[in-house]
């Protein structure tokens, strides 16, 4: 089964309900071995890390949710 990972990232002290938004973090053609229970259970430490390396999330943004989405996803912007 083909699964994405989509982050919901809001910027920090942003009281505004349009300051998040989607970004697909990965996808089973990119983690081969990636099961629905693996992205529900294990995501949280890699999301940190993808977060920690990203040049644009790294600072002042947070982690408010993640989702484990079964097939392709389409992202609709503001979350």
């Amino acid at each position: 089964m083909f699964i994405t990972v989509v982050a919901v990232l809001c910027r920090l002290g942003a009281a505004a309900s349009g300051s998040c938004v989607e970004e697909i973090v990965t996808d089973s053609n990119m983690t081969p071995d990636m099961s629905m229970m693996a992205c529900a259970v294990g995501a949280q430490a890699p999301l940190a890390k993808w977060m920690d390396e990203h040049p644009i999330y790294r600072a002042n943004w947070r982690l408010e949710r993640y989702k484990c989405v079964p097939g392709h996803y389409e992202i609709k912007g503001r979350a």
